[in-house]
């Protein structure tokens, strides 16, 4: 099969090697943050959908077209409703007693919530006919109604901001996600449990010196035969030992990673470099949004914003996904000497 090579590439720095590059593997870090940024977008899609069809029922509502809104899946208590004028009209039309009309009467121009609504409805007509009529009895307040048109005043902004915020915290998630899986695919020595029961005795004690002579080039067999016997009786290399320990250190650290030290972990862990423009720009989103996270209203982000963000991490991140997983992820079938 042929493979193309391209040029070196200035913008991802990796040279691209098609098609067998892309047969290598991503991390499972890169993979979740690609899932999460999608998911606010499709989320930033269906309200950016979602609220033109609210305000177009708001005037439905206030031209009279119709009677009510759609109650909220979650927050249906939290909805107000009142019996009209309209409402005795509708349902002297449609039959019901006039005693209950009259019942019923008496709670014009009294808003309730859900719940208070319903009971006061019941005791005025009974179980029956509010089941009955439902429909035409549950008539949101107006001052409901011009509660909700409120909530949709800017909240194109106000949806960039929740966005904006979420994109960088996804960001950051895959740095410490993508490090730990590192770590994680490599098999470190349990320190604590070969400590305990690998203790000092006379025959350890005795091949640990012969082959911690100074070297004689005439005697490498026997240092051969008596490192395969420390191996055997459980003796393993003081690397993997402090390498164990180093790891755990490194997790902890990554558990604790703050975001403006993201740049140089990059470049002095993974070895992995911002230009000085990646690294503005990945400093002024920073800012922006902890000016977000910090309650302050100096930066206000709109739709625009959190996609060229949203650009430039995706950008970034696939870059350091395709690094780490060239130098720093184990080869499943690699077989070592």
């Amino acid at each position: 099969m042929s493979v193309t090579v391209l040029n070196h590439c200035p913008k991802c720095r990796f040279e691209s090697y098609i098609p067998l590059y892309k047969c290598m593997k991503q991390s499972k870090a890169f993979k979740e943050f690609k899932e999460r940024t999608q998911e606010i977008f499709n989320f930033a899609v269906l309200i950016t959908l979602s609220v033109p069809t609210l305000k177009q029922n708001i005037k439905l509502f206030d031209r009279g077209t119709i009677n009510r809104l759609t109650d909220p899946d979650y927050f249906e208590p939290s909805v107000i409703y009142e019996i009209k004028p309209e409402t005795i009209i509708d349902l002297k039309e449609k039959g019901l007693s006039d005693e209950k009309i009259k019942k019923l009467t008496l709670l014009i121009g009294n808003p309730l919530n859900n719940k208070e609504f319903k009971l006061k409805v019941i005791s005025a007509i009974g179980d029956e006919d509010y089941k009955i009529h439902i429909r035409t009895i549950k008539r949101q307040s107006k001052n409901y109604v011009d509660n909700i048109t409120n909530c949709t005043t800017n909240y194109q902004t106000k949806l960039a901001t929740y966005l904006y915020f979420s994109t960088f915290s996804y960001f950051e998630a895959f740095i410490v996600d993508i490090s730990l899986e590192i770590i994680n695919g490599f098999n470190k020595l349990n320190k604590e449990d070969y400590i305990k029961h690998y203790k000092p005795n006379q025959d350890i004690l005795s091949d640990m010196i012969k082959v911690d002579k100074v070297f004689e080039a005439n005697k490498k067999d026997r240092y051969i035969k008596f490192s395969k016997k420390l191996r055997a009786d459980g003796y393993r290399d003081p690397e993997r030992l402090v390498f164990s320990a180093l790891t755990e250190m490194f997790s902890i650290k990554m558990e604790n990673i703050k975001a403006n030290e993201i740049p140089v972990f990059l470049e002095k862990t993974l070895v992995f470099n911002l230009t000085e423009a990646e690294q503005s720009t990945f400093h002024s989103i920073r800012n922006n949004r902890n000016s977000i996270g910090h309650g302050g209203r100096g930066f206000s982000p709109q739709l625009n914003d959190v996609i060229n963000a949203n650009k430039f991490f995706k950008s970034l991140s696939e870059r350091i996904d395709k690094h780490v997983t060239f130098y720093f992820f184990n080869l499943n079938n690699y077989q070592k000497e």
